[in-house]
């Protein structure tokens, strides 16, 4: 089931045009996005890490699909155009999944399919931010994701991001972060560039580029365990592209 509220019903980078983000949404664009959903759930590792905890209606797993309420439940910060949530549905079969992107919303093809194939995928209000959350439980949730997203969130509001974050996450739970990766300012400025041509409205968004070190030292000041799940380097002989790391994060140990 997929559900939204009516506020989703029109686009929300209006200082764009609704009409151009409809036509970038379309057809090899949109393909375009499915594939990158898919390169990011796959090289985050989510159905590795939450997918042994689906309980299925036969132990063998003879019989397809899981118990009624056995999938996991994961929520997608800033899940974009619903791609994500859809890729995620697919590799955890039976799952809860909940998105929120106060600057985005699903296309027409995510929504239809999400209605066909979809076991229980609601994409919230436009009012839910990563520092926010107040549509859902404590301990709620099994996994959340944070594809490129971090760099884009004020500084200010780390603390309650953080907090926020402990607070839906199942103390077993985990964290699954996607972030550029830059070393100096030649990165910076590339890593700048290439998200303000991805987002189209990012030129005035804060842009917090950090380094696998700078990432794992704001992690472990926010109290959570790192592990790095992966690292993508870019072609030698394209200078534009930049380098990834996909993070999986536990919450730490109490002092």
């Amino acid at each position: 089931m997929f559900e939204h509220a009516p506020s989703l019903e029109k686009p929300r980078r209006d200082h764009i045009g609704p009409k151009l983000m409809r036509a970038v949404s379309r057809g090899p664009v949109e393909k375009w996005l499915a594939t990158r959903a898919e390169w990011m759930i796959e090289s985050s590792g989510i159905q590795k890490h939450l997918a042994e905890k689906i309980q299925w209606k036969d132990p063998k797993k003879k019989i397809l699909g899981p118990k009624e309420y056995g999938g996991v439940q994961v929520l997608c910060i800033g899940g974009g155009k619903g791609h994500e949530a859809e890729e995620i549905d697919a590799v955890l079969p039976g799952s809860s999944i909940r998105v929120i992107d106060p600057h985005d919303y699903y296309t027409a093809p995510v929504e239809k399919r999400a209605k066909k194939l979809a076991h229980d995928t609601t994409y919230l209000s436009k009012e839910n931010f990563a520092e926010q959350l107040e549509h859902l439980p404590d301990h709620s949730q099994d996994g959340i994701t944070l594809f490129f997203v971090l760099h884009h969130l004020d500084p200010k509001n780390y603390s309650a991001m953080i907090a926020e974050l402990k607070r839906v996450m199942k103390p077993d739970g985990k964290i699954f972060v996607a972030e550029d990766l830059v070393e100096n300012p030649e990165e910076r400025a590339r890593a700048k560039r290439t998200d303000q041509k991805l987002n189209l409205d990012a030129i005035g968004r804060t842009h917090e580029f950090k380094g696998i070190d700078g990432w794992k030292t704001f992690f472990e000041e926010a109290g959570f365990d790192m592990r790095i799940e992966k690292v993508t380097e870019p072609d030698p002989k394209d200078k534009k592209k930049v380098r990834h790391g996909f993070f999986v994060l536990t919450l730490g140990n109490p002092s």
